[in-house]
């Protein structure tokens, strides 16, 4: 499935606001899905496969485009152009092959339903199927993340440059890319609960800088379910995720009117076990994350968790002190429902072990095998159903999949985005639930690109660093927050070359890697095949970590696991014909 982007090469918008400032659709038409596009332009639009339907307003008087592009350049994009000249309106379905004018698509696939145009703005209304066939010139919408592009004029020559007017947004054009709204309830019952972080200061020694505060959660006098939730965004610009963490151990009351720099030596041991995760709220996320009608986060019982533990992410990229005091909204419910959510960490581990080479493309692959499932799982032979997911990775990641594998066969994805975008990571829903057995296996691959990179990238917390994640939310809540794999780093040592030296076991775990071996990886003359040589190995023999809610080994120590073998499907869903 190919990931695109939309170029809205200019727009010709009719827009109409309500009394209260917001965007009104001209058409009589039921948009499942809207997006503003900066301040002068707004998209809206509705799926009946096989089908897509939009509607465009901008403000401006000039042509106006909209279309796919593989990069974001003209360079490979699929678009329609629309111009008013005259009384006479134009809309031509056109492709560009390098970064110059268009060229007119034979096959004209964009269908115009309707355009206006009144008091300097322009309405474009208009549909195209999901995959139109035209494997030369269009782009299939699929699932993946798409960025939208816009720009405009004021001259209806399509062939003027639009002079800066432009802008980009990454979002979900296909339905299980849409969070899930919340049920309507009556006032008295729908709570909510404010969790912040008390006017930290940010430093500006720092581009990436993590926080972390446990604050208690009010007492509840009987169970309640937590059925949505929302970051409260200070300093929006600089906050790059925001997760609440459940701490189901008692804390000093004391360490609440501090927070500590997360995961440093000066942060209390008591937090480090914090590792549930309730709510994920990433960058470029939606306002609002509902759960599915039967299904919410448990708190009020003897075993619900006592306090919370705010994880704050700040990419301060302008290297300036400021103060902040984001956090996190619950909103809650004495109705219960039927299932208690849980939320699993399947992936990377976080550890200096991930080693990603420069000057290259490569993938890593993060195994959360089956014997870890079935110690979380315990007696649950059902399984879980997994309703969301959230894929996570840094700046070198281009692509993410998360394969769902059972009795050797791939039987579909537990999250998939071939143009994964740093910088817009939504928790997704899935329009089907997929249900986990104890005895599946899940992979997490994330492909990465390092070709501007001249040094070797490690797993660890800055953006300049990796990760490799996929954040399943599910129900029924099971003891297990985290089922996760890495090489070990002597193995990787091994086949590029570096000397064993006095290394005592091949499989030992470290979480500070020796800096003699960090080092000399460092100096690796890295080509064809030390990297293909590495690459092997993310598809052979690794360790595996299990962690329970309360942040302890659901087995005793990391054990080691072979890959598996399985029948992969295809992350490509197009068939197109090879000439």
């Amino acid at each position: 499935m190919n990931a695109f982007i939309v170029l809205l090469v200019a727009v010709l918008v009719s827009t109409d606001r309500g009394l209260d400032g917001t965007w009104v659709p001209k058409a009589k038409w039921p948009y499942a899905f809207t997006t503003p596009l900066g301040d002068n332009a707004f998209l809206f639009w509705t799926l009946e496969p096989p089908e897509i339907t939009f509607e465009l307003h901008v403000r401006a008087r000039g042509y106006v485009g909209f279309g796919l592009s593989p990069t974001g350049a003209m360079t490979g994009a699929d678009l329609v152009v629309s111009a008013v000249r005259d009384g006479n309106h134009s809309f031509v379905d056109m492709y560009a092959v390098t970064n110059a004018r268009p060229l007119v698509d034979t096959q004209q696939d964009w269908t115009l339903l309707d355009a206006e145009e009144a008091n300097g703005c322009t309405v474009l209304h208009f549909k195209r199927l999901l995959d139109t066939g035209d494997c030369d010139h269009d782009i299939a919408i699929t699932t993946d993340s798409v960025r939208v592009i816009w720009a405009y004029s004021d001259n209806d020559d399509t062939l003027v440059y639009h002079h800066g007017l432009r802008g980009s947004r990454t979002v979900f054009l296909l339905e299980n890319g849409a969070p899930r709204k919340s049920l309507e309830l009556p006032a008295a019952d729908l709570l909510w609960m404010d969790f912040r972080v008390p006017n930290v200061t940010v430093p500006s020694t720092s581009h990436n800088w993590y926080w972390c505060q446990t604050i208690p959660i009010p007492r509840l006098t009987r169970k309640h379910h937590v059925i949505k939730f929302s970051p409260l965004l200070d300093k929006k610009h600089y906050v790059h995720h925001i997760i609440t963490y459940a701490c189901y151990h008692d804390l000093d009351p004391s360490l609440h009117h501090f927070g500590f720099e997360c995961y440093s030596a000066t942060m209390p041991d008591a937090y480090r076990h914090c590792r549930a995760a309730l709510t994920v709220s990433d960058v470029g996320g939606d306002d609002e994350f509902a759960f599915p009608a039967n299904a919410g986060v448990s708190l009020g019982t003897d075993s619900d968790p006592k306090y919370i533990m705010l994880e704050l992410h700040y990419s301060n990229v302008d290297r300036r002190e400021f103060v902040d005091s984001s956090g996190m909204r619950l909103w809650y419910t004495p109705n219960l429902r039927q299932h208690d959510v849980g939320v699993l960490f399947a992936g990377e581990t976080n550890v200096m072990d991930q080693v990603i080479p420069p000057g290259t493309t490569f993938v890593t692959h993060g195994l959360c095998s089956g014997q870890c499932l079935r110690r979380g799982m315990g007696d649950l032979t059902k399984g879980i159903h997994v309703f969301a997911y959230v894929l996570h990775a840094h700046l070198l990641g281009r692509k993410i999949q998360t394969r769902h594998i059972r009795n050797g066969v791939q039987i579909g994805w537990l999250g998939k985005d071939s143009h994964y975008d740093f910088n817009y990571q939504q928790t997704r829903s899935f329009s089907e639930e997929r249900v986990v057995l104890p005895t599946d296996d899940i992979i997490t691959e994330c492909h990465y690109d390092s070709s501007a990179r001249k040094n070797v990238t490690h797993g660890a917390l800055s953006a300049l660093d990796e990760m490799c994640f996929a954040i399943l939310f599910y129900y029924p809540r099971v003891n297990m927050s985290w089922c996760t794999s890495h090489v070990p780093l002597r193995l990787q040592a091994d086949v590029v070359g570096i000397p064993a030296g006095d290394d005592k076991s091949v499989w030992q775990y470290q979480k500070k890697p020796r800096p003699a071996l960090l080092s000399a990886l460092g100096r690796v003359t890295w080509n064809a095949t030390t990297i293909a040589s590495l690459q092997q190995l993310q598809m052979g023999r690794q360790r595996v970590s299990c962690e329970s809610a309360d942040g302890h080994r659901l087995i005793e120590a990391s054990f080691t696991a072979e890959y598996p073998v399985f029948t992969a499907l295809n992350d490509n869903d197009r068939k197109c014909p090879v000439h």
